[in-house]
């Protein structure tokens, strides 16, 4: 289960507990020098905020802050990524699950790139179709063990 958590282009909710985080992911595409721009604003008066974080595959933790009611920029400069690092932009719960809805659009730029969460989101992928009766017999064929195997 992963309760509230939900993700958005602006920003989202993370889950019931410190365990169900809500993870933004950015992959390099190639070897760069980037810096990190954006800012988390927790709203609402009630419960204690939410805690986000910025982190490196290859780096670790870049940043940290804890937001309640208050906006926490969020930035790291000159990160030095390799192709397929990742990048992963976490928020949670500040300490007990209570009104912890934020917002927070990460950009990285590199190199005159620039990715925004907010314009590039593409949110949940659409419902694949059914296969139809034919295509679903032949999908069983296929795993049948007498055509992975030849005696």
């Amino acid at each position: 289960m992963t309760g509230w958590a939900q993700l958005t282009a602006e920003g989202g909710h993370p889950g019931n507990t410190r365990a169900q985080a809500c993870v933004r992911r950015w992959v390099a595409p190639r070897d760069a020098t980037v810096n990190i721009t954006g800012a988390l604003n927790h709203e609402p008066e009630q419960g204690d905020g939410v805690r986000g974080f910025i982190i490196s595959s290859r780096h670790g933790e870049l940043k940290a802050v804890t937001a309640h009611k208050s906006k926490a920029d969020m930035f790291a400069t000159n990160i030095v990524v390799k192709a397929g690092d990742t990048i992963d932009f976490v928020v949670d719960i500040g300490g007990t699950l209570n009104s912890n809805q934020f917002l927070w659009a990460p950009v990285v730029t590199a190199d005159g790139t620039k990715w925004d969460a907010r314009a590039e989101f593409s949110g949940p992928m659409p419902a694949l179709e059914r296969l139809s009766a034919w295509e679903q017999y032949a999908q069983v064929l296929l795993l049948a063990n007498e055509f992975a195997f030849v005696d």
